[in-house]
């Protein structure tokens, strides 16, 4: 067995990627639903970054308020 599949997930903590995913996160989610990219896929983004870094407290909070306003679309529509 290859050792690497035996570690757990890696999580990051590139700062400036992260701020930089959720800048794009907040303004996309802030753009009018096209089909392509609708909030189910904008939801798995957003919980790749929430899963896949280490998010600072205000980061956290970002990553929740952008779940909000998913939420909000998607009970919109």
């Amino acid at each position: 067995m290859n050792a690497d599949r035996r570690k757990p997930a890696q999580r990051f903590n590139a700062l400036h990627v992260v701020e930089a995913e959720l800048e794009h996160l907040e303004w996309a989610t802030r753009q009018p639903v096209v089909q392509m990219f609708d909030a189910g896929y904008w939801r798995r983004r957003v919980l790749a970054v929430k899963c896949g870094f280490e998010l600072t407290h205000q980061q956290r909070l970002r990553i929740e308020q952008i779940l909000l306003r998913l939420n909000k679309t998607e009970a919109a529509d």
